[in-house]
């Protein structure tokens, strides 16, 4: 149990390791490229993803099924589709509001990415911001990282796979709801038994989200330029997020019930969910520092407070 553990957290470490070295060897591959910026992009991801895949695979060779096994490649039905559109939909509101408060105190990273991206096609920014995270970093965490987690209960599971895919965003900002985000995803998967569930739940929340800010720079670009400079030097307080908070209770409600139909619909059937409850039977005979805790979560979490206390 524990040497599963211990290659999920270590091929989360191997991504970290990546990411902090990613500049040293993506620039002069990248300047080889068409300066086209979704050519950049989905190559920039390869270079981020790829190269961690390999290595866990190097040293993770199994048998027949691995591949399947590891990604959770299975179908979903249409009723599991259409729950998590819904859930998907009506998390968002909650979603904006964790964001908004750490707002308050961290600068907001993801808003000023996609500031950055006001300037390409729609179809190109989507496929950026949207399209290529739901593939990569699903594949990767909900994947390669969350299959080594079944030995654990799935509350324990889904809760440091999301804590790790939190880290990984390397600030405090994008912790607190990647984390949220990460532990529905695994719980997706976990349901459904399959990779695609949280896909497309990762998708439709980033590609909202990337709408939702183009047409705010729209408004904003329209707006009278003296109203516009005094809200830009107006300090943000508790106060101005009253709305995020009116419209997360508002989307409780179906947000509950599409939760409940969720459970009710993949109660007692799904294949991933099996495997993990009968691989975590045995959980009480390690202490539970030996379960979660090893020196690859030691060194994501140190990495972690780096880069976050260093912006």
């Amino acid at each position: 149990m524990t040497k599963s553990v211990f290659r999920g957290n270590l091929a989360a470490l191997i991504l970290l390791l990546n990411m902090v070295f990613y500049d040293i060897y993506a620039g002069p591959v990248l300047s080889l490229l068409p300066k086209i910026p979704l050519v950049l992009n989905i190559a920039s991801d390869f270079l981020m993803f790829i190269p961690p895949v390999a290595v866990y695979f190097l040293i993770s060779v199994k048998g027949n099924g691995f591949l399947l096994d590891t990604f959770n490649i299975k179908e979903m039905d249409v009723l599991n589709i259409l729950l998590i559109v819904v859930i998907s939909i009506f998390i968002q509101p909650f979603l904006m509001s964790v964001s908004a408060v750490t707002s308050l105190f961290f600068p907001n990273a993801a808003s000023d990415y996609l500031k950055s991206m006001a300037d390409l096609p729609a179809f190109s920014t989507l496929v950026i911001t949207s399209l290529l995270p739901a593939l990569f970093e699903e594949l990767f965490f909900r994947g390669i990282v969350f299959s080594n987690y079944r030995n654990l209960s799935p509350a324990k599971s889904c809760i440091l796979c999301g804590f790790i895919f939190g880290m990984a965003h390397l600030n405090f900002q994008q912790f607190s709801y990647a984390f949220l985000m990460g532990c529905v995803f695994c719980y997706f998967v976990y349901k459904t038994g399959s990779i695609f569930s949280s896909i497309l739940s990762h998708f439709i929340i980033n590609s909202s989200q990337t709408i939702l800010s183009a047409l705010s720079l729209k408004m904003t670009a329209a707006a009278n330029p003296q109203v516009l400079e005094a809200a830009q030097n107006a300090q943000t307080t508790i106060y101005d997020l009253m709305p995020f908070f009116y419209l997360t209770f508002l989307s409780l409600i179906p947000l509950a019930f599409a939760f409940y139909f969720f459970n009710l619909h993949n109660s007692g059937k799904n294949v991933l969910g099996n495997k993990m409850a009968e691989n975590s039977s045995d959980n009480t005979a390690y202490p539970v520092r030996w379960n979660i805790i090893n020196w690859p979560l030691i060194i994501i979490i140190i990495i972690f407070l780096y880069y976050s206390f260093s912006v």
